[in-house]
């Protein structure tokens, strides 16, 4: 299916994102499958990563993310849990490369419930990051019975972080390094992204801002009436130092939106979280997914 404009500056650009995919689910280690299912925003490629006959749980790349460096954030959780992710239409990966789907409407949302259908899959517990927190809660809003529980970690679509600084810091750099790439441009941006350094994350971030078209285009928030239905646990992990989505503005704020009050959790560090951080995330999801 090709509706929808082409996320890549040029079939060679995706042939190399597509090959640091490959390497990078190499590195994680660790048994996992794949499958293509078609849906109607496209073709959406599914990975199943870890043993199958434990639990499974369901998570999504962030935006203009990618599939391994996600399940590399979530790792801990294949030692209990069975994780199936897929790629987001329209972003890095080996879904279709053209951008079906609409941020603000529902479309994120229903094209998860396509998944689950297919999956054959009634209820199940997420774990999302950033720009994916706003497609669960695009589901939360279409059906909020699919999500048995939730875990969401520097989320979109609560609150976000003072524009004018995201645009000055963040978009207008990201935007000139895709047309003259600099190494001083890009370190400012990965000091305020990131918290430690990480070789793969950094060559993905070069590999994605020169040769892939950024969904520039942040989520919608979400209120207290897109969210009544939705009741189901939730636990939210939040950073001050989130140039995105502060902890000071999104914990707040889900308080209010959240028919369930949900667990809060205040982490350290920038929009990416160190190995560190994510260990106790993951601990924390651990324990609230047992009990």
């Amino acid at each position: 299916m090709s509706r929808g404009k082409f996320v890549y500056k040029d079939e060679s650009s995706r042939d190399k994102m597509l090959a640091f995919y490959d390497r990078a689910m190499e590195d994680l280690n660790v048994h996992y499958r794949e499958e293509y299912i078609e849906t109607s925003y496209g073709t959406t490629h599914i990975v199943i990563a870890g043993d199958e006959t434990k639990p499974p749980v369901f998570t999504v790349h962030g935006g203009n993310g990618i599939t391994p460096l996600n399940l590399k954030l979530f790792l801990p959780l294949l030692r209990d849990y069975c994780l199936i992710t897929p790629d987001v239409i329209g972003m890095p990966g080996k879904s279709a490369p053209y951008r079906t789907l609409n941020t603000n409407k529902d479309d994120y949302g229903r094209w998860l419930v396509e998944i689950l259908d297919i999956q054959k899959i009634d209820k199940i517990p997420f774990v999302v990051s950033s720009y994916s927190s706003a497609m669960l809660l695009s589901l939360a809003q279409v059906a909020p019975q699919r999500i048995e529980k939730a875990a969401l970690v520097v989320p979109s679509g609560i609150a976000h972080g003072p524009l004018m600084p995201i645009l000055r810091s963040m978009t207008v750099p990201m935007l000139k390094y895709y047309f003259v790439q600099s190494d001083r441009s890009f370190k400012k941006i990965m000091q305020l992204m990131a918290t430690e350094d990480d070789e793969q994350m950094e060559e993905f971030f070069k590999l994605m801002m020169s040769s892939y078209k950024m969904e520039m285009k942040p989520p919608r928030e979400f209120n207290k009436n897109d969210l009544k239905n939705f009741t189901a646990p939730i636990l939210l992990f939040a950073s001050d130092d989130d140039i995105f989505f502060p902890a000071n503005r999104v914990f707040p704020r889900a308080k209010e939106i959240f028919a369930n009050m949900p667990e809060l959790f205040k982490i350290s560090g920038n929009h990416l979280p160190s190995a560190d951080t994510m260990a106790f995330v993951c601990e924390r999801i651990e324990e609230a997914f047992k009990s």
